[in-house]
């Protein structure tokens, strides 16, 4: 879906006329307003809930959208001996039907409390509202889903690398960063090279690095010095590394398709991430010791 259509869907949910509007809450009080009635089927167990939403807070500020992101999102409704555990977002599901449209907003702070279940995080401003917006695209069994979500993945990938390489070429022209580029899509800066010894992929390699996500500029990891062997790791990693030499350094900006993908690494790496790796290349060897993690 494209800017302007998300734009469109985001006003729908907003300015529908107030006659189709239906108020509703969740049995642990959970309130949302259901802007446009789909058909009316509520979803059963172990059915699968497929839909695409908007978060984004009172200062026009979108944290999150799966239009954005290209793939919608599911839940799988359990047994209805769960509902006394689950949080309001959870509860909401079961009221739902294919082709409705919700709205919610509520205070930042009871956002966190209530449907993520952890504490506000540092850095957000906890006096801003979260308005959630969510429309229902399809429920579906198992079997049924798992063929849809394959076909989506499919697609994604024919679009994807283009995505991926747009975004990256973005990024070096807003920072006048003149990067080489290699026939995979990897992007990369060479800040120093000297006559060090170069690793293959056959080697096993000691590295300082630190990587940051390239869309929301966040460290998500980073060492002073580790070693691994090389053939173990990410594409982006495999190709980048070998074209430095001990003592190098250089920053690598490695597309989706090279690091994690559509799947990404939970609880740190979002789906379809561009990753900045700011690497320096501190010894190589031949064999890795798995007892000491280290090079020999």
């Amino acid at each position: 879906m494209n800017r302007i259509s998300i734009v469109l869907l985001g006003l729908a949910l907003l300015c529908a006329a107030c006659d189709k509007k239906t108020e509703k809450v969740t049995p642990n009080g959970l309130k949302f307003t259901v802007v446009t009635a789909g058909n009316g089927i509520l979803p059963k167990k172990e059915d699968i809930l497929v839909f695409d939403y908007i978060l984004r807070d009172s200062k026009d500020s979108t944290w999150n959208s799966t239009h954005e992101e290209g793939m919608p999102s599911a839940v799988m409704i359990a047994d209805s001996s769960a509902i006394a555990t689950e949080n309001g977002m959870v509860q909401m599901f079961r009221m739902l039907s294919k082709g409705d449209s919700v709205a919610m907003t509520m205070p930042v702070t009871k956002f966190f409390k209530d449907i993520v279940g952890q504490p506000v995080p540092p850095k957000v401003d906890t006096t801003v509202t979260i308005s959630y917006y969510l429309q229902v695209k399809d429920i579906m069994r198992m079997e049924q889903f798992r063929e849809f979500q394959t076909k989506l993945l499919e697609a994604k990938k024919k679009t994807q690398p283009a995505k991926d390489a747009a975004l990256i070429a973005k990024y070096l022209d807003k920072n006048n960063i003149k990067a080489e580029q290699d026939t995979t899509g990897l992007r990369y800066v060479i800040h120093s090279q000297g006559s060090g010894a170069k690793p293959s992929i056959e080697s096993c390699v000691e590295v300082k690095y630190k990587g940051t996500l390239l869309k929301e500029g966040r460290v998500f990891d980073q060492s002073e010095k580790i070693a691994f062997p090389l053939g173990g790791v990410i594409e982006g990693w495999k190709l980048g590394i070998p074209k430095l030499g001990v003592g190098d350094s250089a920053t690598f900006y490695i597309p989706s398709a090279l690091a994690y993908g559509p799947q990404g690494y939970p609880g740190a790496i979002p789906p379809d991430a561009i990753l900045i790796f700011d690497v320096q290349l501190l010894s190589v060897a031949t064999e890795f010791d798995q007892a000491t993690r280290s090079c020999k």
